[in-house]
């Protein structure tokens, strides 16, 4: 019984492992992507609807870093011939996030962004981190390696906007 017990926590285990792991090529490509575009747009609104001078700037300064590694990431995605399709349009969740901070009241909107920005980049610093570490496509690690320190940065200064 207890050899048995053994044997299945070691599955387990090792399927937690494996499931912490860098996402693979496209699903980090897409998330990426998918990641900017959001930012870019919620820079924008951020640049007009912010109530501070900080969030207002924060704004823009998001449409151009995002719009900047977009631009680096389908560039590495064409020039490495991977076999992604990058999205378009924003997924469900984003919209949501775009809507939401459209119809927030203009007293709670620097408070509203913030908040968004600080889930957003860390969950980019997850992403960004676990395939610079363990990613299968070297162009692609090179990018996250190199992006990061800077979704870094961009966290940090979400979370003093949000203070």
């Amino acid at each position: 019984m207890s050899n048995r017990l053994l044997a299945a926590l070691a599955i387990v285990t090792t399927l937690a492992l494996v499931s912490c792991g860098a996402p693979s090529t496209p699903d980090f490509a897409k998330k990426a992507a998918m990641g900017d575009m959001c930012e870019v747009e919620a820079g924008k609104i951020a640049s007009e609807k912010g109530q501070s001078e900080a969030v207002k700037e924060f704004g823009r300064h998001m449409v151009e870093a995002h719009s900047k590694t977009s631009g680096e990431l389908k560039g590495i995605v064409q020039s490495e011939n991977l076999k992604v399709k990058l999205p378009a349009r924003l997924d469900d969740n984003r919209r949501k996030m775009i809507e939401a901070l459209n119809e927030t009241k203009p007293e709670d909107f620097d408070k509203t962004y913030a908040k968004q920005q600080v889930k957003a980049h860390a969950k980019a610093v997850e992403l960004f981190d676990a395939y610079a570490e363990e990613g299968d496509n070297a162009a692609l690690k090179q990018f996250a390696a190199n992006t990061l320190p800077t979704i870094k940065q961009h966290l940090d200064l979400a979370e003093k906007l949000a203070q």
